[in-house]
């Protein structure tokens, strides 16, 4: 059995002039339709006047868009998603509804949920989506504290899924052990899968905030129990200046190298500014050539000097490209 969720606008009252949208559930087959658990309001501006700049609206409605789909992919597949997979959301226009915005809206229609995305949309599903939500919006705007709990929280109500979709495994005992077993384990790697999850979901959370100081004041979004995420315009601007980018000049830099990719041209080098490693971008083509210098020497972990060049967000280092091969650094080099 599926599910459908329906974003449409509500009803604009005159005595609170605003834009909302609500993600309704109704199952398949039924004629009950459940109130809805996901609003999104947007206040002052250009709503007083039951308005809002298309464009705008329509990045805001992508990025929320990309944000839940990240977030029932995580949850349901228990990984991250890959790059331009969705959640199997299907966007149809529909009529506006009467005294709200004319545009047409947005029909979401989930038509087949992943493994355990069942269980946890049917029962915490509003929930667990307004906590993601709110953790995204928080990081990019700088409340790390308010993201780890928010994370901690998610995990939990994970857990607590897992645990009722064994409950429907009552015949197969090994099932239910192997989960008790794995269940902490689990549990942490999960609390890992959103924090990846959520960092890299900066242009989603650029493109939600885009109405806020430019068409409206503020926009919120409510889900279920999780507490209302409001935006401000500091808060927009701070997530908009999070994904903001700084290349620097191409440089001669030495890299401590730790593999590498072929089909993506990278080389793993250690973070230069941090513990770790991270995969630089190599623009050479000599890196396609059998037996190339970046290749001999990652097989050794050796050092090596290259022209590179390095990319700042938000102050931290994000990306490098080396673009020329100058050296391999022996220690009778050095």
């Amino acid at each position: 059995m599926s599910n459908i969720f329906d974003i449409a606008s509500l009803p604009t009252f005159l005595t609170q002039p605003n834009r909302w949208l609500a993600l309704e559930t109704q199952k398949v087959g039924e004629i009950q339709m459940l109130e809805p658990e996901i609003l999104l309001k947007y206040d002052g501006g250009d709503a007083i006047k039951h308005t809002i700049d298309a464009k705008l609206y329509g990045q805001s409605l992508q990025g929320l868009d990309r944000m839940i789909s990240d977030c029932l992919i995580v949850l349901s597949l228990q990984r991250l998603p890959r790059r331009g997979e969705r959640a199997p959301l299907l966007l149809k226009a529909r009529e506006g509804v009467q005294s709200s915005y004319g545009a047409p809206q947005l029909l979401q229609e989930a038509s087949q949920l992943l493994g355990v995305g069942v269980p946890i949309l049917t029962s915490i599903g509003p929930d667990i989506v307004g906590y993601y939500v709110h953790a995204v919006l928080d990081h990019f705007r700088g409340d790390e504290k308010s993201v780890d709990l928010a994370i901690n929280k998610m995990a939990e109500m994970h857990e607590v899924a897992l645990k009722a979709m064994s409950k429907m495994h009552k015949d197969s005992l090994s099932i239910l052990n192997d989960l008790d077993e794995r269940r902490h384990a689990e549990t942490m790697g999960m609390q890992d899968l959103l924090r990846r999850s959520i960092a890299s979901n900066g242009p989603a959370a650029a493109g939600y905030v885009a109405p806020v100081g430019e068409s409206v004041d503020t926009v919120t979004f409510y889900a279920g129990k999780a507490p209302p995420n409001i935006i401000r315009l500091a808060d927009a601007e701070a997530i908009r200046d999070s994904q903001k980018v700084d290349w620097q000049p191409p440089k001669q830099e030495v890299f401590v190298t730790d593999g590498f990719k072929y089909h993506t041209s990278e080389l793993s080098i250690q973070n230069p500014d941090d513990e770790g490693f991270l995969m630089a971008e190599v623009k050479d083509p000599v890196f396609l050539e059998d037996g190339n210098a970046y290749t001999l020497a990652a097989q050794k972990r050796a050092r090596i000097e290259v022209l590179a060049r390095r990319r700042y967000k938000n102050g931290k280092l994000s990306r490098i490209h080396i673009l020329d091969f100058v050296r391999e650094i022996t220690d009778r080099a050095a």
